[in-house]
């Protein structure tokens, strides 16, 4: 193998968020990391059992990437969506802190999120949720949504954001372009919404020209698998260079990391194959792909993403920024993790200060 072929290839490998099965991480995986360096892991309740053995993953997971550390994220949100087991401290849905309105306590939960998750080994938060809670028949954002007033979910969630910077945690905001105007839910099918441009511009997008444009910025932003026909008729936000592209970063001025959500969601799953999404995420501007489940589907993107580059089909520098943005992003909040200190994490994590936080949001004070 050539020097440019092994070095394409790890680069690659960086833009992949891989989840897996079990506890440790599989054979084929490590394998597959060793070829191509892996960008980062994703992991959910079926991978976080109890406290000792969350470390035990994260602290193996700090070792991958082939020299440069993975993301290791999780979706802890709040409410319905938090992976991690006791004494992980929980917290109600996002819409309890939308109604409390305190700028400080939502501060205080992002920070709180961000101490607990940086002191057992992850460094990426798939959080918060940006979408407005508009439609009262969205079956998969409702009470996940911090409120359906766009000027409310701007100073929370940068207030979320703020706290897990602060605790060395990169926040990722989501899914743009809005999922909180859908009847339908994207893990299962694609939903479509017929908001135009101008709606969008005055609710919807605010959160993320917020975020992109003042302190603290977004690093990351995942997209919707959702259709937007009045914008672009033909293909979901994840596959859209008029989305992603033209809006996103030239309109609302966001220079950081773009992530698919999962590739093998129901949205995409039924309407293409991995092939195809990879080609079509990566000509959008995605600059990371999320295969959360399968392994054969994860090698699939990468030797995807490979063939495009041997074939010159897609411009050298626009993988040279791709690159370097998931290198900066990195550099700018990942701390050197040999070993977690487990006396530290056990001090802090569901300690009496961030259980009293928690309280606060749940009783609404």
């Amino acid at each position: 193998m050539s020097d440019a072929l092994r070095n394409m290839k790890r680069r690659i490998g960086q833009r992949l968020i891989v989840g897996f099965d079990g506890t440790r991480i599989p054979p084929e995986l490590l394998r597959l990391d060793e070829e191509w360096g892996l960008g980062g892991f994703i992991l959910f309740k079926r991978n976080l059992q109890e406290f000792e053995q969350v470390m035990d993953l994260t602290e193996e997971l700090w070792a991958r990437g082939q020299g440069v550390p993975p993301f290791i994220g999780v979706d802890q949100e709040g409410g319905k969506v938090h992976r991690l087991p006791e004494p992980f401290t929980t917290f109600a849905e996002m819409a309890q802190l939308g109604s409390l309105g305190s700028v400080s306590v939502a501060y205080e939960v992002g920070a709180v999120m961000g101490r607990e998750l940086s002191a057992a080994g992850f460094n990426l938060n798939f959080a918060p949720v940006l979408d407005l809670n508009t439609n009262p028949d969205n079956p998969v954002i409702g009470t996940r949504a911090l409120s359906d007033d766009p000027e409310t979910v701007v100073n929370l969630a940068r207030a979320v954001v703020r706290g897990l910077h602060d605790n060395s945690l990169i926040a990722c905001g989501k899914h743009f372009p809005g999922h909180g105007d859908t009847r339908e839910d994207s893990h299962l099918t694609l939903p479509v919404c017929d908001l135009d441009a101008e709606t969008l511009r005055n609710r919807e997008w605010r959160p993320y020209q917020k975020l992109a444009q003042s302190s603290p910025h977004l690093d990351m932003v995942m997209t919707a698998h959702v259709v937007f026909p009045k914008i672009d008729p033909d293909k979901p936000a994840t596959m859209s260079r008029t989305l992603l592209q033209d809006h996103l970063r030239l309109e609302l001025g966001f220079k950081g990391l773009i992530v698919t959500d999962d590739l093998e969601m129901g949205a995409i799953s039924q309407t293409m194959s991995i092939e195809d999404a990879a080609v079509q995420a990566l000509e959008a501007g995605n600059d990371l792909f999320l295969v959360c489940h399968t392994v054969d589907k994860q090698v699939a993107v990468l030797e995807t993403l490979l063939k495009l580059w041997e074939q010159k089909k897609y411009p050298k520098h626009l993988w040279d920024k791709a690159f370097r943005r998931i290198r900066e992003v990195k550099a700018r909040h990942f701390r050197v993790v040999r070993t977690i200190d487990r006396g530290h994490a056990r001090e802090l994590i569901g300690n009496r200060e961030h259980a009293r936080i928690s309280r606060r949001v749940k009783d609404g004070k």
